[in-house]
């Protein structure tokens, strides 16, 4: 049987256009894969943060107790504050960015979002700490999540979250 070197070299480019089709699906699935690892690594390091920050807020006492007090407060009770609301501002950031950069979904980013107003409406002097932060770092007044800083009003935001969280 004689066989055309044409047809033979029109063998040759299907068989190396079916080749590519399949480099090219199987890319396209470890792209999915990688992505939906780097959403899934974000979400994790972002709910990391926030337990970390609840884990110092439970495991000490005296930072409790700074939370809690009302009035006015020592140089370095200020100091303990501001950082400590620095972390927190630092965490909400990271939500912010994780969100912009579709790192993370938006009901993570709501839940943080959600968090600044809990938190500023939670701690007496938590919110002058946090304006304190915005006003160090005004280039991030800007992004969304910190409106509740600039705004005033997490007292209204947080009662109305606490009632629905209560009847759920």
């Amino acid at each position: 049987m004689y066989m055309n070197w044409d047809a033979i070299g029109a063998v040759g480019e299907i068989l190396g256009a079916i080749a590519v089709l399949i480099t090219l699906i199987y890319l396209a699935t470890q792209v999915r894969r990688s992505n939906e690892l780097s959403r899934f690594n974000a979400s994790k390091e972002v709910m990391n943060q926030f337990n970390d920050l609840n884990h110092l807020v439970t495991t000490d006492s005296s930072l409790r107790q700074l939370l809690m007090k009302e009035g006015q407060l020592t140089a370095d009770e200020r100091e303990q504050l501001y950082n400590f609301a620095m972390m927190f501002c630092n965490v909400w950031m990271s939500v912010q960015i994780a969100y912009d950069n579709d790192q993370i979904d938006k009901s993570l980013y709501d839940a943080g979002a959600k968090d600044v107003s809990i938190e500023l409406a939670r701690w007496p002097n938590f919110r002058s700490a946090a304006e304190q932060w915005l006003a160090n770092y005004p280039e991030n007044a800007h992004y969304e999540i910190m409106q509740p800083v600039l705004s005033g009003n997490s007292s209204e935001d947080n009662g109305n979250q606490n009632s629905s969280a209560n009847d759920t």
